[in-house]
């Protein structure tokens, strides 16, 4: 065996895989820490959207944590670009625009878009070769639903002060 085959036996050896499941999961985790920051507020919102999905569906609430756990040490090793990558390389056609509008949805949860989440939602559709016109079209949406959504909490807050 050639140096050059025991190179690639061994950086094989160390590629990681996904499921469907966990592709998905991946690009939720990467939206998540996008912006640098872990949210607990994020982090639940990720749960609710994942075992809302039919891929989830044999998922119980405690295997969706530890899969988000397992991902989040991937992250670590390997950096929020490489898992995008992985979980694109894994990921079937049918569920990249999935992908992006859950990242989307993700990262829109908390009201506020950083600079490094507008970076990262511009690779990921790049990556996940999503049309920008596709890509502007679910943000766009996602974008109104969290406004009315802010809103609604915003003018529910004004009606309870008002009531006391």
């Amino acid at each position: 065996m050639s140096l050059l085959n025991k190179v690639l036996e061994a950086y094989n050896g160390h590629r990681v895989a996904f499921s469907q499941a966990e592709a998905m999961a991946a690009i939720a985790v990467s939206a998540i820490a996008s912006d640098g920051y872990l949210l607990d507020q994020e982090t639940e919102r990720v749960i609710v959207l994942l075992s809302q999905m039919e891929m989830f569906k044999g998922y119980s609430e405690k295997q969706i944590t530890n899969m988000l756990d397992r991902l989040l040490n991937t992250l670590s090793e390997k950096g929020i670009n490489n898992l995008v990558v992985i979980a694109n390389d894994t990921l079937h056609p049918d569920y990249k625009e999935t992908a992006f509008t859950l990242a989307t949805d993700i990262i829109l949860v908390d009201g506020v878009l950083s600079i490094k989440e507008q970076e990262f939602l511009t690779h990921l559709f790049q990556v996940l070769e999503v049309s920008a016109e596709k890509a502007s079209t679910i943000f766009q949406a996602k974008s109104e639903i969290h406004q009315v959504t802010k809103n609604k909490s915003r003018k529910y807050r004004i009606n309870q002060n008002n009531q006391k």
